[in-house]
């Protein structure tokens, strides 16, 4: 009822006003007046729909040794890639996108569930390179869309911070550091010296979660690695993790009572 009374008092006050400027109008130049009526439907309209937010950027796309140009954007209804290759053009449904990883400012990867006919059957990867910088509203808009998986490399500092501890990230070779902070909605782990391995997860975005003593801390994602359908960081905590941050951490994960013996293992 109430939002009625609202909508009833919006749509008198907007006919008054209006009722009011065509009194005054008709001192306006011509020109003027179009402009003015322009932008009175374009309010309209806004007010009906909102705004569409979409994304677009001059993109390169990678494929084995060679690659093609194009524009890559993203809507509220999915992503598409347009080419003058006609071959390399696609056009994805979210759902068609089995995840979405924001590697860096310059780079998105698409793994989706097409198939290489030369590689026994494995997903298809889309890797683009943009001509300029991903703003970090692309991130969110993401994270607030998929309900498949998300790597991004963004990380902000919304909401209340829980718990922080201060990590090395192991690597193959080698490592680097950085913090790792827990949020209610998210996990995030923010490199000091290698920002393009800054990652943020939501709990869905994790697959397990595992802890090998007080001071070393293992992350399963979704993301695939080089060998493998998942990617595990593990991180060497230089402070011990208290056993209820953990268990806040499991259970986000699992959707379950925690196992307190799991930090005995």
């Amino acid at each position: 009822m109430r939002a009625y009374s609202l909508r009833f008092a919006a749509r008198r006050a907007r006919a008054q006003g209006l009722e009011a400027f065509g009194e005054r109008s008709t001192s306006l130049p011509p020109q003027r007046w179009l402009i003015v009526r322009a932008l009175l439907l374009l309010l309209s309209a806004v007010g009906a729909k909102g705004f569409a937010q979409d994304f677009r950027f001059p993109v390169r796309h990678e494929h084995g040794l060679r690659s093609c140009r194009g524009e890559l954007s993203i809507t509220a209804e999915g992503i598409e890639y347009r080419t003058v290759h006609v071959k390399h053009a696609r056009r994805w449904a979210f759902e068609d996108i089995r995840i979405v990883v924001l590697a860096s400012r310059r780079e998105i990867v698409l793994h989706t569930y097409e198939a290489h006919w030369w590689a026994l059957g494995r997903d298809r990867a889309f890797r683009f390179t943009t001509l300029s910088e991903i703003p970090a509203e692309v991130s969110a808009f993401l994270s607030a869309r998929l309900r498949r998986p998300l790597a991004t490399s963004f990380v902000a500092a919304e909401g209340a911070l829980l718990h922080e501890i201060a990590v090395r990230h192991r690597h193959r070779f080698g490592g680097c550091q950085g913090t790792l902070r827990i949020y209610a909605d998210r996990m995030v782990y923010e490199s000091r010296d290698r920002p393009h391995d800054s990652r943020s997860w939501r709990w869905s975005d994790i697959q397990r979660v595992g802890r090998f003593g007080p001071y070393q801390l293992e992350i399963v994602t979704y993301e695939p690695e080089f060998g493998g359908p998942t990617r595990a960081y593990v991180f060497d905590l230089k402070t011990s993790m208290p056993d209820e941050v953990y268990d806040f951490v499991w259970e986000r994960v699992y959707h379950m009572a925690p196992r307190r013996s799991e930090g005995n293992r």
